[in-house]
């Protein structure tokens, strides 16, 4: 996938970052891509569903799984998001097979991809990925976490 591509695609993910930021969560947007078509996709909603699970992430491979009636992604699925994902995200998009990862920007507090990127690559699970690229569109992603945070610690 060319880096045009992936910035089309991340700019998806943005906007769907930008509707969780509309319903006061964390802007983070996540979308599934094979084969030049989105699959699923997925925002933030921790707070409006009041769910530990409810990261981007899983709630687009949740997305996906009720469409598909799969827990298996199809070879060459890329998982776009916003953010670097945790460590909960990580080990789903491990359990349901992601071909490639394309994210945003780090997430130096609560990184798990790349705390647990070298046993990933090690061989340690049973899954590894075949691509991870970070910094896709990093500015604006960073951008959307670092308003969000400016503006709710100024309402306190």
């Amino acid at each position: 996938m060319t880096h045009e591509e992936q910035s089309q695609w991340m700019a998806q993910a943005i906007a769907l970052a930008r509707q969780a930021e509309a319903e006061d969560e964390v802007p983070v947007g996540a979308l599934l891509v094979c084969d030049g078509k989105a699959l699923a996709e997925g925002r933030n909603q921790r707070e409006r569903a009041g769910r530990t699970l409810g990261h981007a992430e899983l709630i687009a491979l949740e997305h996906y799984n009720q469409k598909s009636k799969s827990w298996r992604l199809p070879e060459g699925a890329t998982l776009f998001v916003t953010v670097e994902p945790c460590l909960m995200c990580t080990g789903a998009m491990i359990s349901a097979r992601v071909s490639a990862i394309c994210f945003g920007c780090a997430d130096t507090r609560n990184a798990g991809l790349s705390r647990v990127r070298p046993l990933i690559e090690e061989g340690v699970f049973d899954h590894r990925f075949a691509t991870i690229v970070e910094g896709v569109r990093k500015e604006e992603c960073s951008r959307l976490l670092s308003d969000y945070f400016r503006k709710k610690r100024g309402a306190l």
